[in-house]
């Protein structure tokens, strides 16, 4: 057994994949797939039995393939689908369970294997019990989970695998042209969605990276696949052109610490005194933490796309150009994104699966990377929102005297707010996206035992009584009714004199909320399990 250098395994499977033998044993595993696709489509693929219309929807979605970035561009139909009262449950990986838990407020989290087997699948079925809706938006359901779709009997299955009976809404032609974050909203309207947001939902660190030590452009040459990543040759050459373009700012290379080794190689041999390795990057929470504070991002076609994207960080993505086939999985189009294809050689991908991401032009990328420089970051918009005050229950007193302390010592600009609430009820129903502080789990009752994560937005209040605006944060708590009626929110803030006001504005930061009207059965729950004002 020999040893390849990191740096040079790419070059080598793709000579491996241009061995005739290599593509015998490929087309021999592709004919046995078909055959056991065929006979569970033969045992297993059947019509829906159309069902009542029930009125809270349990909606299914697997996202067991691994993949973050597809996690992050179907972020938004969690939050949209709580706007339907429906009930949604992922079947994903233990790496992926805690971020839909809790970043993406997922009702149920079931943890499986990548890829499960009959039986996982056949103990999900049992698990999940009624199911009205399943999505899962691939272009070939895999022979097992046709089996799955039988066992779970819903009422609408959402593919784009429009050749199985048992997928009634077909979404594989109807789709053809659109991006994956149209699709999913096209879910969302057929499911009886009238307005949907697609902002993606990008998990924040608790503590940000200092602004004044975060690099001004991030350069990631690395992605899930070997081929779907650039070769160390031309990531020295790409980072050589962008230094040397921008010698007065700093370029930080974005690394996992399987590719950490391999980045110092690069960083060693560009030798540019403006470049360096970030170091301690070693959860997807702490890379969206400096892509947060970059003023742009250079990738391969990789989650980090859909993270730039979700944190309207400046982009210039890195493509395969796939023979005008169109590829949902390109970045919405957006002024502060840039395409650069990768030219592929002919057939490749058709006999190998594989990709080359090198063959692009560096001076296409640095065109458009000057193009965006170029351009003056928009300034986030105030929103201005009037709010009546009503009364509470009497018990967040309580709560937030043992809550507070723990939320400061990680969020200490809420030390010395009132132990209280100030219940605020909106025009419109509205939810918290970008919050600028999530808790990790607290165990704040008096036993211990459960935990709960509490989100904060900085605000300001604004009272007709009172000369000047009131510093304030709007308070989130992942177990409260709240989330239930997106209309009413809880505000701490010092302690204030509220015996003669009924109404205040909130004034609060566009990009860390999303609106939608407000339905007359959210308006009707108001009134239900409110904490007690101040």
């Amino acid at each position: 057994m020999f040893y390849i250098p990191k740096h040079q395994r790419a070059a080598v499977w793709f000579m491996l994949t241009k061995n005739p033998a290599f593509e015998y044993i490929s087309s021999l595993r592709n004919i046995r797939k078909a055959f056991v696709r065929l006979a569970y489509r033969l045992f297993a693929d059947r019509l829906l039995t159309p069902r009542a219309t029930e009125e809270n929807l349990h909606i299914v979605v697997p996202r067991w393939d691994a993949k973050l970035g597809d996690s992050i561009v179907s972020s938004f139909f969690f939050r949209e689908a709580r706007r339907l009262y429906a009930r949604v449950t992922v079947l994903t990986v233990a790496e992926l369970a805690q971020m839909h838990a809790l970043d993406f407020a997922v009702d149920q989290v079931l943890i499986t294997n990548a890829n499960p087997g009959v039986r996982e699948l056949r103990r999900l079925a049992r698990q999940l019990g009624r199911v009205n809706a399943v999505v899962h938006l691939v272009e070939r359901i895999q022979p097992a989970e046709i089996l799955f779709l039988r066992l779970l009997r819903p009422t609408r299955v959402y593919s784009f695998d429009d050749c199985l009976r048992c997928v009634n809404r077909k979404f594989g032609a109807a789709t053809v042209g659109l991006d994956m974050a149209e699709c999913y909203r096209r879910v969302l309207i057929d499911l009886g969605a009238s307005v949907v947001d697609k902002k993606y939902i990008v998990p924040l660190p608790e503590t940000q990276p200092n602004p004044a030590l975060a690099p001004h452009l991030l350069f990631n040459p690395y992605a899930s696949r070997q081929d779907k990543s650039l070769a160390f040759d031309r990531s020295v050459s790409v980072l050589r052109a962008i230094a040397d373009a921008y010698p007065t700012l700093s370029i930080g290379i974005l690394c996992s610490p399987e590719t950490y080794e391999n980045a110092l190689h690069i960083e060693v041999s560009v030798a540019r005194k403006n470049i360096r390795v970030i170091h301690g990057l070693v959860s997807p929470k702490d890379v969206a933490g400096v892509i947060n504070q970059a003023q742009a991002v250079v990738t391969v076609d990789t989650a980090i796309v859909h993270m730039a994207v979700g944190l309207d960080t400046r982009l210039v993505a890195i493509y395969p150009a796939m023979d005008k086939q169109a590829n949902p999985w390109l970045p919405p189009l957006s002024p502060l994104t840039r395409v650069v294809y990768s030219q592929q050689p002919t057939g490749l991908y058709r006999r190998t699966g594989k990709k080359d991401m090198n063959t692009f032009s560096i001076e296409a990328l640095l065109n458009n990377l000057k193009e965006l420089l170029a351009t003056a970051p928009e300034p986030d918009c105030i929103l201005s929102l009037r709010a009546r005050i009503v009364p509470g229950l009497g018990v967040a007193q309580r709560n937030l005297a043992r809550q507070l302390p723990l939320i400061s010592q990680e969020f200490p600009e809420v030390a010395d707010c009132h132990p209280g609430t100030i219940n605020l009820v909106f025009e419109s129903a509205m939810e918290v996206t970008q919050p600028d502080h999530r808790t990790v789990p607290l165990a704040w009752t008096p036993s211990g035992r459960t935990t709960e994560v509490f989100d904060l937005v900085r605000a300001e209040l604004e009272f007709d009584q009172l000369p000047a605006r009131v510093p304030a944060w709007l308070y989130v708590a992942h177990g409260s009714p709240h989330r239930c009626t997106p209309s009413v929110h809880e505000v701490i803030t010092r302690k204030i004199n509220l015996s003669t006001n009924r109404e205040c504005r909130l004034h609060i930061r566009a990009s860390t909320v999303s609106l939608a009207p407000c339905s007359d059965q959210q308006m009707a729950s108001i009134s239900c399990s409110l904490s007690p004002s101040q």
